[in-house]
């Protein structure tokens, strides 16, 4: 199985173009993007993102890309040389009207890919809160090239169908990047992008991902992957940063976030779900990861299915 495109289904990510931008001299535009990975493409000129979880400001330039892990508010302007309290005085909303392609010194393809609650994957820990890739970097021919080109192509151009092809490319240019990331831009000794790169582990973690209700035990994994209890057991720590049967916790309480928010079922059918024989024990193991009951998770999430920005 496909353990990204898992990890990210069931943390509910979802995905939104926020447009290909045309941004007019001396202006700036706000990103109110506190629940969402969010990336932009910069297709003309140069851009600054101004951001408080970086302490200086992020120039791009045409080709560059910069993906912001951590959801909070930023702005991206054509001025380089403001402070941040500044650009926030002077930034234009989203839905501001973009000026004329040919009188703008700056046009950029901005994604957003909402999880609006708050994951419990190693996966979104380990991400840096900003990477940004350039275009010189960047092999000609690579994936991640190539679809910038093929992005830029066809926003400019605006053919029959252009939404959907873009929607397509920009979801294709956002795995491409976690890719990137994960393979080439990890600090932390451990975590779980490494993890896959050990064959016997990545084996471990997709079989814990294809059958999560399974009652697995350290013994059986081992025996399956090829490797001794107490091999297992060291290697996965010291790749991944936990124990298997911890991991297993946080993927069947990942799931179950999932599914308390995306569906009605009842609390006994998702603890059989998840791979618990009763709601009791599924409450207690969900409340210690994530601070709160299944319940109360459930009335909060309820609570905001209607709010405007929740995707």
């Amino acid at each position: 199985m496909d353990i990204l495109e898992d990890v990210l289904q069931q943390a509910g990510l979802k995905a939104r173009v926020l447009d290909h931008r045309h941004l007019a001299a001396n202006s700036t535009l706000r990103f109110p993007c506190d629940r969402s990975i969010g990336f932009h493409v910069v297709t003309k000129g140069s851009a600054y993102i101004y951001s408080e979880l970086h302490p200086q400001v992020i120039t791009l330039n045409k080709g560059d890309i910069a993906l912001m892990a951590r959801g909070h508010h930023h702005f991206v302007s054509t001025t380089g040389d403001a402070s941040y309290a500044q650009i926030a005085q002077t930034a234009l909303t989203l839905d501001s009207a973009s000026p004329p392609e040919t009188s703008s010194p700056l046009a950029l393809v901005s994604g957003a890919y909402q999880i609006w609650n708050t994951p419990v994957h190693p996966l979104f820990f380990e991400l840096p809160d900003w990477v940004v890739l350039r275009s010189g970097e960047l092999h000609s021919f690579d994936g991640i090239s190539q679809t910038i080109r093929m992005l830029a192509d066809e926003v400019a151009r605006q053919e029959l169908g252009a939404e959907r092809v873009t929607n397509a490319l920009l979801d294709i240019l956002f795995t491409q990047v976690l890719r990137e990331i994960m393979h080439n831009h990890q600090v932390q000794p451990q975590s779980w992008s490494k993890g896959l790169q050990q064959p016997q582990i990545r084996q471990a973690l997709t079989l814990m991902h294809g059958n999560y209700q399974q009652e697995w035990t350290l013994d059986e994994l081992a025996r399956k992957v090829g490797l001794s209890r107490t091999s297992l057991a060291v290697k996965f720590k010291q790749t991944v940063g936990t124990t298997p049967l911890q991991y297993l916790l946080t993927i069947r309480i990942q799931k179950a976030i999932h599914l308390l928010s995306a569906t009605s079922d009842k609390l006994e059918a998702i603890s059989q779900q998840v791979g618990y024989k009763d709601a009791f024990s599924f409450s207690k193991a969900f409340k210690k990861l994530t601070g709160v009951s299944p319940k109360e998770f459930r009335l909060h999430d309820g609570e905001t299915k209607n709010l405007a920005w929740r995707f």
